[in-house]
This record gives C-alpha cells, sequence and structure tokens, in this order.
C-alpha cells in the first residue's frame, strides 16, 4: 500500500470495506507503533458493534498522546476531516520550508548596471595552508581512519571492563547500571503490558467475518463455567446445545423449557429436543 491508496482509505473511513480492513490489519502488524491503522480498525469495531466491542480501542488508546482526541475521532462520524486538516497543515507547512529554501532570482536592473555579486577581490589562499587543510579534511574523512578510531575504543573499553574485579560488588552494580542505559529498558511496567498485548495480536489470525459470533460465543463460554444462573440475553438453542456438549444437561432442559415460553410457535420443536435429552439421561 502506498501512500496514496492509504489517503483514500481514510477519505471514506466510515464506509470501510473489507478488503481495506485487510490492508488496515496487515499495516497494524508490519507498523505496530503505527497509531493511524489502530484508530481506524477501533472506529470500524466502533461503529459494527455499537460501541460494544472495544479491542481494537484499548490498543489505539496505548499510542495515542491524546485521549479527548482519540474519542472523538472513534465516537464521530467525522473523523476525517479531523486527520485532512492536520495532511493540509502540514503539506503546507512542507511547502512553505521548501519555497523559503529555493534561491531568489537575479535582477534585471542589477544585471543591466553591470554590478556582480562576487567580491571585488577575492582573498588569496597560501598553497601551503591550503595543502595542510585539505590533508588534515582527507584525514578527517578517511574510512580506515574512523575503524581505527572504534576499534580503540572497543579496546579501551574491554580493558576497562577487564581491570574491574569479577568479585567487587560495586562494579558489578556499575555494569549492570551500563547495561540498563544502553538497552533503555521500560521501567514503567503497565506499559510494557500493554506494548506485549499488542505484539500478542499481532500474532493471531484475525478472521473478520466471524468476529462478533468468536466473541459472543467466548462470552457464552465463560458464563456457562462461571455462573450457576441462567442469564436471560444468554437463553438459545445454540447456548443449550453447548452445554449439552459440556455434559451439563440439567441445565440445557431449563433452556429449552424457557426457549417454549419464549418462542411459544416453536414449542413442539423445543419439546422434541427436550424428549430427545430426557431419553439420553
Amino acid at each position: 500500500m502506498n501512500a496514496q491508496q492509504f489517503l483514500e482509505i481514510i477519505q471514506h473511513s466510515n464506509a470501510l470495506h473489507r478488503e481495506e480492513i485487510s490492508q488496515l490489519l496487515k499495516l497494524h502488524e508490519t507498523f505496530p507503533y503505527f497509531q493511524i491503522p489502530k484508530v481506524l480498525l477501533a472506529k470500524y469495531e466502533f461503529d459494527q458493534s455499537g460501541g460494544q466491542e472495544k479491542d481494537f480501542l484499548h490498543w489505539a488508546a496505548v499510542t495515542s498522546p491524546n485521549r479527548l482526541w482519540l474519542q472523538s475521532l472513534v465516537e464521530t462520524k467525522t473523523p476525517l476531516e479531523i486527520l485532512k486538516k492536520e495532511l493540509i497543515l502540514k503539506t503546507q507547512e512542507k511547502e512553505r520550508i521548501s519555497s523559503a529554501k529555493k534561491p531568489l532570482p537575479e535582477s534585471e536592473d542589477s544585471l543591466e548596471d553591470g554590478k556582480s555579486l562576487m567580491p571585488d577581490q577575492v582573498p588569496l589562499v597560501n598553497p601551503q595552508e591550503r595543502a595542510e587543510a585539505l590533508k588534515k579534511l582527507e584525514e578527517t574523512l578517511n574510512p580506515n581512519k574512523i575503524q581505527t578510531d572504534i576499534a580503540k575504543e572497543d579496546a579501551d573499553e574491554r580493558v576497562l571492563s577487564r581491570k574491574i574485579p569479577v568479585g567487587n560488588r560495586d562494579g558489578e552494580e556499575l555494569i549492570e547500571n551500563l547495561r540498563k542505559k544502553e538497552k533503555k529498558e521500560i521501567i514503567d511496567e503497565k506499559q510494557k503490558a500493554q506494548i506485549d498485548m499488542i505484539k500478542a495480536f499481532s500474532k493471531r489470525e484475525f478472521k473478520l467475518a466471524s468476529l462478533k459470533e468468536m466473541a459472543n460465543f467466548q462470552k457464552q463460554d465463560d458464563l456457562s463455567k462461571t455462573s450457576t444462573q441462567l442469564n436471560n440475553d444468554l437463553i438459545s438453542e445454540s447456548f443449550a446445545l453447548l452445554l449439552v456438549k459440556q455434559g451439563k444437561k440439567q441445565k440445557a432442559k431449563e433452556i429449552y423449557r424457557k426457549l417454549m415460553v419464549k418462542f411459544p410457535e416453536k414449542s413442539v420443536y423445543f419439546t422434541e429436543l427436550l424428549n430427545a435429552l430426557e431419553d439420553k439421561i
């Protein structure tokens, strides 16, 4: 995907297609710290689920410096205007900087008057001084000399590390502090956990067509394991079949009875399922 294609996706972000969602997911996996794909996916998820699903919203919030800005992008129908305004401002700023760097054309009057922009007198340079300056410049830009200096610095560091006694606790603490500073470890455990969550999601196989079904199935599975009371929102034939597979036939029978009351026009059908289940018991 090039920049023009990505801009086209932003321009109709209120009506994304499945192919565009797949492209945004690839951008999310390839560039995990790129915020805009996460925001667009969070908005699509919010619109499709009516604000019930918030998986992508969590990942977008991790990389968002302004939560109010993120909320306006996700929950309103015009995030394009905000992004377009920022893109236009950045483009104008680049054009302004580029035009400022262009040299001004020479005036015709100055050419007619014969006035030259060159100085009247050019200072003479001593050939010996010029040769010495070129020699110093060549030594400075010599790649072999640069590599030699780097190797010398590495050797000095190794010698310094050898001088530190193995059993000296202060020396070990100094080395450990240097390693921490070089690696720039993340001290905020909460932020680290959020980043790990994003990386873990990048490795998962995401199927857009069945995203909502998988989420509902997971919720039903958790409720069947942790709750002893049936929730009216979960009363369905598929949930009863799930309980039968788990060996919870008494709860499945209770669901069939409630379905007979909830859908009286299908009472004969649910009665047959209930009788078949009692025969198995």
